[in-house]
């Protein structure tokens, strides 16, 4: 009975936090699927309209390094409601923008809250889950953040062509506001029963008051001077700048080179990352099943040529391009456990928090530069000759993962070590 309480309590965390995923990417995805709209309510080109995504992850690379530490000291369940909160007020107050300045502000607010998703997120996730089972639980989380992906062209996009962008945004602000309440009220508790059954000294329940700020900068700067962490942080890099450019620009694509209207680019975005969250859960087992250095090179890889072929091809039929996207969108969801496998095995233990804050500034960082880089090539020269920029950041990523094997990085014996400890 009470291994069966267990189990029902990490489930619900696993729930829990994989539900806050799938939240706080659709307000990442909010802004992409009305920008059409945007365009021609303020008259903004296609880089202003990438701004908007960059000013949502600026705050993420920012600050995600002290919010890290902030998790390892207080524990991420105290600061998951509030970045919940403070990301779906940034929605909602978008919604009621009167400019592009304001409009602006508004996303940098929104991605103020999204600070905590990712080192709070995973430092839950490695104190109710067991090594074997890993790939699975991080599978379901990623399979939340990119359902949320899926729905937000189908939710935001539809109601906006429905009734108006703005009531789009501030109903979606609401929904977020009410999950915050959900987590704030019911995942302490459970997430406190859970650790202490299983894990009652695990790093990171705790506050350690004792560090001290100049410790902890000291120690994400040996982060950044180590090999392994830094080509993690590249990997998440690269990744990150295809994946950003995929979800900003495949309506502007669809839309500008392939003649189809909003709603079929919308229905095109979702089909893509519909068929991502699909991948996810069929990358999560085969990254507890096989070594994680050849799912992520060969998913990486035939994403890249596809990309291509997409681009190379130009597709003027819709099954065609949504077949393709749908075939991109699949293998990027399969790489997506193996990849955060890869960086548990990396990540320092006792500093969950601080590590992933690490990996995650690199996506961040790559999420940041994509929107604004590729929206200028399009401007300059056409969305074709940006989805040719995201296969090559792929193809990057696949010699990081080739360079981290040849230096032995991610190697099972690593693996093993990892989960003796």
């Amino acid at each position: 009975m009470v291994v069966l309480r267990r189990r029902g309590d990490a489930a619900y965390v696993i729930a829990v936090v994989s539900g806050a995923h799938f939240v706080s990417h659709i307000f990442l995805l909010a802004f992409p699927p009305l920008f059409p709209l945007l365009a021609r309510e303020f008259g903004l080109s296609t880089a202003r309209l990438g701004l908007l995504i960059t000013a949502m992850y600026v705050p993420t690379l920012l600050f995600q390094l002290p919010v890290g530490d902030l998790i390892d000291r207080i524990g991420a369940r105290r600061v998951l409601a509030s970045g919940i909160a403070v990301t779906a007020l940034g929605i909602a107050l978008a919604g009621l923008a009167p400019n592009y300045p304001v409009l602006l502000a508004c996303a940098f607010l929104s991605g103020m809250g999204q600070t905590v998703f990712h080192p709070a997120d995973y430092a839950l996730l490695s104190t109710v889950t067991e090594a074997s089972t890993e790939g699975t639980a991080f599978s379901i989380h990623t399979f939340g953040g990119y359902a949320g992906f899926a729905a937000a062209p189908v939710v935001v996009g539809g109601v906006a062509l429905a009734i108006g962008w703005e009531i789009a945004l501030i109903a979606v602000g609401l929904i977020g506001a009410g999950y915050a309440v959900v987590v704030h009220l019911t995942v302490e508790a459970v997430h406190t029963r859970t650790i202490r059954a299983r894990r009652p000294d695990e790093p990171g329940s705790s506050p350690d008051a004792s560090e001290s700020v100049r410790e902890t900068i000291g120690a994400l700067l040996t982060f950044a001077r180590r090999s392994k962490m830094l080509l993690v942080f590249s990997f998440y890099l690269v990744t990150m700048m295809a994946f950003v450019g995929f979800q900003s620009f495949t309506t502007v694509l669809a839309v500008e080179t392939y003649g189809f209207d909003e709603s079929t680019a919308n229905s095109l975005l979702t089909a893509h990352l519909t068929a991502t969250a699909i991948g996810v859960l069929v990358g999560g087992p085969l990254a507890d099943r096989l070594p994680v250095r050849e799912i992520l090179v060969a998913m990486l890889l035939s994403a890249a040529l596809s990309v291509w072929a997409l681009v190379i091809t130009g597709v003027s039929s819709l099954l065609l391009a949504g077949a393709l996207l749908s075939i991109v969108g699949l293998l990027l969801g399969v790489s997506l456990p193996s990849r955060d496998k890869f960086a548990n095995v990396v990540a320092d233990r006792g500093a969950a928090g601080k590590s992933f804050g690490f990996f995650f500034t690199g996506l961040s960082l790559g999420a940041v530069v994509s929107p604004v880089f590729l929206g200028a090539v399009i401007d300059r020269s056409s969305p074709s000759v940006a989805f040719l920029f995201v296969g090559g950041f792929l193809i990057v990523a696949v010699v990081v993962v080739v360079a981290a094997h040849v230096t032995g990085i991610g190697h099972p014996v690593q693996e093993s070590t990892r989960n003796d400890d």
